[in-house]
């Protein structure tokens, strides 16, 4: 199952944020299977295949965890 997470990204801080979580996910040793920004919208969609991992991070970046209908 696929767990995705959307990360709220304050406009002029994309690079920095998007750093900051590729940083993070290194350090926790976590595999994403998707990275990618949202064209038109400041958010960024994590995909996860763990759980656990997917909740880690949205906790860690004031994200939320969508469900299969809301993505």
């Amino acid at each position: 199952m696929l767990y995705i997470v959307e990360v709220p990204i304050l406009a002029g801080n994309l690079a920095t944020e998007l750093g900051q979580m590729r940083t993070w996910l290194d350090h926790m040793k976590f595999e994403v299977v998707s990275f990618r920004q949202l064209p038109d919208r400041n958010v960024c969609r994590v995909d996860f295949d763990s759980e656990p991992n997917a909740r880690a991070f949205a906790r860690a970046f004031s994200g939320r965890v969508l469900n299969r209908s809301s993505a």
